[in-house]
């Protein structure tokens, strides 16, 4: 999400970025938080793929 002064930091800090995706360092959050969000990095890539599988979308490359 962006508004006038830049985009909203993608680690959930509400920090605002000067266009970029995350603030300097945040973008390491991420692994931490899908774990807490899913349980695992394996039980966050199970949900994915079969998220992938409903919309009719792959993960196969």
């Amino acid at each position: 999400m962006t508004n006038d002064k830049g985009r909203l930091c993608g680690c959930r800090c509400d920090g605002i970025t000067a266009g970029g995706r995350f603030l300097p360092g945040h973008d390491s959050k991420i692994v931490p938080q899908l774990e807490a969000d899913h349980g695992s990095l394996l039980d966050f890539w199970a949900w994915y793929e079969e998220a992938m599988k409903e919309s009719g979308r792959s993960t196969a490359e």
